[in-house]
């Protein structure tokens, strides 16, 4: 489909490419040329990207390029042909993960009337049983987490072609199980795609391609948590924010307090705002502090306290380290034994966050090994750590990233400690 911009939307567009200290050439047209939607979203994604004032939502987008593609989404969701809808997250799926997908179906539930199918790649943690409680109109469906492609027939077979299907909080296809993402999501007679990850190119098959998988999709970085951008539907599909269900509210306060950790990961003020906005709406902040953030297992504590104990330091302290061993696998299939395999292994990545609140720590990782490679989790008190992860084909955000490097004939604790050195010369050079 081929839209025009019109003048006002130019105007923000080239107001924002000041902003950039680079653009994708692909997305640059004459400014008298038409758009395709694929083009819009792109260039939407990647100023929302590099612009770093807060795009202000609540109950309705303040950003013109939010409101744009939302208005855009609207008119499909409350098109008179949509009637089964899905809703899916990324796989080993957390609290944004999980908060988003709840919220998202409670919404297109109250707005359409149509029961709608939540599908969790994985079984659903433990942690996160307190979103069903009195859920209605979502149909939780949990699948396998890394589900083969050439299975898509059958897991096609089973569910039926849908309407319309949401992906929320999954950066790339490759997040989703590919049974799902093949054989239902790609079928589904119309796709959207709501996530606070950087708009990205990535080389696949030696192609270059990006994330924008959907017909539209909704891209801003300046949200802690993509759950927030889920908020900002409310009004423009016409609902009053004091009617929103208490799972919708609680699951977006879900997916905003786990990924900013409570909080205090926020670059900015919107996750505080809207914060303040849920709890008028009556979400317990107390109790969901707890459901979200507490009530650990002992098999999970267990988890932290190992992997606490394995922390590593570079020789100037300025990086922290933790490599996921034998013994620590041992404990996740123990925490797993007892169903709490997510949570342990979310014990191990809340370590490895919180390494940079370690005194002298500026950046903090955690290495789980592979086969042939070891994939890297990483986070940043002050340093861009974005940059490092894109030239090993990974991604992410400014102070939390990730990526994967081969071993090449390396040992685990070698390609560790390069990854050590690397960091070091990103800290040198960025003056932390």
């Amino acid at each position: 489909m081929e839209i025009n911009i019109n003048s006002a939307n130019k105007a923000i567009l080239k107001k924002s490419e000041v902003q950039q200290t680079s653009k994708p050439e692909e997305n640059v047209k004459n400014e008298n040329s038409s758009y395709n939607q694929s083009s819009l979203d792109k260039m939407a994604a990647y100023n929302r990207t590099m612009v770093k004032k807060p795009s202000f939502g609540g109950w309705k987008p303040e950003s013109k390029a939010n409101a744009e593609i939302i208005k855009q989404m609207v008119d499909v969701i409350k098109s008179p042909d949509i009637d089964r809808i899905a809703v899916s997250g990324h796989q080993s799926p957390d609290g944004d993960s999980i908060g988003s997908c709840f919220a998202c179906a409670s919404l297109l539930h109250q707005v359409t009337g149509k029961d709608v199918d939540c599908f969790i790649f994985g079984p659903l943690p433990k942690r996160y049983e307190y979103l069903k409680e009195g859920i209605e109109g979502i149909n939780v469906v949990e699948t396998y987490a890394n589900g083969d492609a050439k299975y898509a027939d059958k897991m096609a077979e089973r569910h039926g072609k849908y309407d319309l299907a949401v992906s929320v909080d999954t950066s790339v296809t490759r997040m989703m199980s590919q049974d799902y993402y093949e054989g239902i999501y790609k079928k589904a007679e119309h796709t959207l795609k709501i996530d606070h990850h950087p708009y990205i190119q990535e080389e696949v098959n030696g192609q270059k391609v990006d994330n924008n998988y959907a017909d539209l999709n909704l891209i801003d970085a300046s949200c802690g948590a993509a759950t927030q951008l889920l908020m900002q539907f409310a009004e423009p599909l016409g609902l009053d924010p004091k009617e929103l269900s208490k799972t919708f509210n609680n699951a977006v306060f879900t997916g905003l307090l786990t990924d900013t950790g409570g909080l205090k990961f926020s670059q900015n003020v919107l996750p505080f705002t809207d914060a303040a906005l849920l709890i008028e709406n009556g979400v317990n902040n107390r109790e969901m502090q707890n459901n979200a953030l507490g009530n650990t297992p002992q098999c999970v504590r267990n988890v932290t306290n190992l992997a606490n104990e394995k922390v590593q330091f570079s020789e100037n302290g300025k990086v922290a380290f933790l490599i996921e061993d034998k013994e620590l696998a041992a404990a996740k299939k123990e925490a797993k034994a007892q169903g709490y395999f997510q949570e342990a292994k979310d014990a191990i990545k809340g370590v490895a966050g919180a390494m940079p609140e370690i005194q002298g720590v500026e950046v903090g990782f955690k290495a789980s090994p592979f086969k042939d490679q070891v994939s890297i989790s990483i986070r940043s008190l002050h340093a861009d750590v974005s940059e490092l992860a894109r030239r090993h084909g990974g991604g992410g955000h400014e102070n939390a990233a990730a990526f994967s490097v081969k071993l090449e004939g390396r040992s685990v604790e070698e390609a560790v400690m390069d990854v050590v050195n690397e960091c070091n010369q990103e800290i040198e050079e960025q003056g932390y």
